[in-house]
């Protein structure tokens, strides 16, 4: 049997130091060692309980990647699934799938047994996720689609008067926010149209269908979502935005609401910060072994700007806290100013920007600068007074994590040029920019192999692929991945490294397409290469790379 600690460092999730710290905290308050990890925010309690699952010698379920089936929950009461911290999730023939926190509970096994009257298979999971759809199975029920009916008819029969917030519309934002966390989305769209409002969800970066709703609830809708966002509600004319705290299975989801007037009423944009969702370590983001080791090489620069590049929902940020878990805090000053804070790190310094308060991102990184900092992570450089002080900052010794919008790396460099940043700053503080992608990866239970044809190769300009002729994955749907026939993302990566010879091209102001050419010749590895390589290890389909990187 392994011990925890051992476990943590052999999946990457704390290096040695950290569980150094942890031993050295244990010894002098004499908790245990779990408790102390989480305390220290060192693990979350998923990466807790898969660790104590492998410890263990027990299988380990992620209940936010697994098909719950309904079947399952109705063999077991409720009153039994709260009482012993339990959700079943799968049947087969007579065995019952169960999902528990502690199991080795064997009072709780010996109950399922004699209320069901099956085979029992125990698997680990985290409490929280456990909780989290007792919540959402029993408590709320199996169709939320049912219960929003139900509300909506309740709206409807006791009339509705504008500014009013019944109860129903109360509860009708809670299973629409419910839904949204129940299915991993990122994002939840609002949408009023001509005779009906249109509630959809981002999920693995589509926007997918939910709800058609009576354009007569819109109105109350926005309203409640405005109270909850401390939005006024009597401005109907211009954009507002907000932040929401939603209380779900005994943790507080941040929220950020966005309206915007149009011709059919108030649009509404949730974006959702589920810091549960979050998943941090280079291991687990999707790098090759080649790109992870030149990222570790990159996080151990004494000095210099690391960028990563990409849209909106990139991931951008999970890369760089990712990169922090990598370096000793212990032995380093680190300190961040980001909007808004994603995820508590360990040992490290975080603040949020306040606009109305004055402190801006180059504010903060000028007061950071008398706090001794080894290392600095701006949230994004999006102003040249930012770029200005980040640069300053990188060329006085020290290290300066950040993320820009830009559409690859390379093109990075002609951004940074349009801000206003002068041309010798990049090449002599630039160290790299990291660009990437979020694809989605293909449900593995229902992708179908096949060998693409000359059409489709050439429909991509890939006549000349080593992988034409090869035997790849395609999406094609089932139950588990709601017909779409992907389940989560991964993402694709570019290291665009400032060598000697780029720092020649960018100072003789060389074309984005220029340096990505030579940069590709010195071994840089394309997003679109990247995704080929995960088109041949059967993570995602020919279609979806092309869809993001082309």
């Amino acid at each position: 049997m392994k011990r925890l600690g051992d476990v943590l460092l052999d999946e990457g999730i704390i290096n040695p130091q950290q569980l150094e710290l942890c031993l050295q905290e244990q010894k002098r308050t004499g908790e245990l060692l779990g408790n102390v990890l989480i305390r220290l925010g060192m693990v979350t309690r998923k990466d807790l309980a898969r660790a104590m699952a492998y410890s263990a010698d027990l299988p380990f379920v992620d209940l936010k990647q697994t098909h719950i089936d309904p079947n399952a929950i109705n063999l077991v009461p409720h009153e039994v699934a709260k009482k012993y911290k339990l959700i079943p999730f799968a049947m087969h023939d007579n065995t019952i799938r169960v999902a528990m926190d502690n199991p080795t509970d064997v009072v709780a096994i010996d109950v399922l047994r004699r209320r069901t009257r099956r085979t029992i298979e125990i698997w680990a999971s985290d409490l929280e996720s456990i909780m989290e759809l007792i919540e959402i199975y029993y408590e709320v029920g199996t169709s939320i689609e049912d219960e929003i009916d139900k509300n909506v008819a309740a709206a409807l029969s006791g009339g509705i008067a504008e500014g009013e917030v019944a109860p129903p519309v109360v509860r009708m934002v809670e299973l629409i926010l419910i839904k949204a966390i129940r299915d991993g989305a990122t994002d939840v769209h609002i949408t009023p149209e001509e005779s009906i409002t249109r509630v959809s969800y981002r999920i693995d970066g589509i926007v997918r269908r939910g709800f058609l709703l009576p354009k007569q609830v819109h109105i109350p809708l926005v309203t409640r979502i405005k109270v909850m966002g401390t939005m006024n509600i009597a401005e109907q004319r211009l954009p507002q935005e907000g932040n929401i705290s939603f209380e779900f299975s005994g943790r507080v989801i941040d929220i950020r609401s966005s309206t915007s007037p149009t011709d059919d009423g108030e649009n509404v944009v949730l974006r959702i910060l589920d810091k549960a969702n979050i998943v941090l370590g280079l291991d687990h983001l999707g790098f090759g072994e080649l790109t992870k080791t030149a990222i570790r090489r990159l996080a151990k620069k004494p000095h210099g700007i690391l960028l990563a590049a990409g849209p909106t929902g990139s991931g951008k940020t999970t890369t760089l806290y990712s990169m922090l878990r990598e370096i000793n805090a212990l032995e380093r000053n680190i300190l961040t100013i980001e909007d808004p804070i994603e995820y508590r790190l360990p040992l490290i310094k975080q603040t949020q920007v306040n606009e109305q308060a004055g402190l801006t991102f180059s504010r903060a990184i000028r007061h950071f600068l008398r706090q001794d900092p080894d290392i600095l992570l701006v949230g994004e450089i999006r102003d040249l007074e930012t770029a200005k002080i980040a640069f300053q900052a990188a060329m006085t010794g020290h290290l300066v994590l950040s993320t820009i919008h830009t559409n690859d790396a390379t093109s990075t460099i002609a951004r940074l040029l349009d801000l206003g940043v002068e041309p010798y700053l990049i090449p002599t503080s630039l160290r790299a920019v990291v660009a990437q992608r979020l694809l989605r990866r293909l449900c593995q239970e229902c992708a179908e192999e096949y060998v693409p044809g000359a059409e489709e190769l050439e429909e991509y300009g890939l006549q000349d692929w080593s992988g034409a002729g090869r035997s790849i994955k395609r999406a094609k749907g089932c139950s588990e991945c709601d017909n779409t026939g992907y389940r989560g993302r991964t993402g694709v990566f570019e290291i665009f490294e400032v060598t000697p010879h780029m720092s020649r091209l960018i100072s003789e102001k060389a074309s984005a397409d220029v340096l990505f050419v030579e940069a590709v010749q010195e071994g840089m590895v394309s997003m679109q290469q990247d995704g080929l390589l995960k088109v041949l290890e059967g993570q995602t389909a020919l279609e979806e790379v092309f869809r993001v990187t082309a």
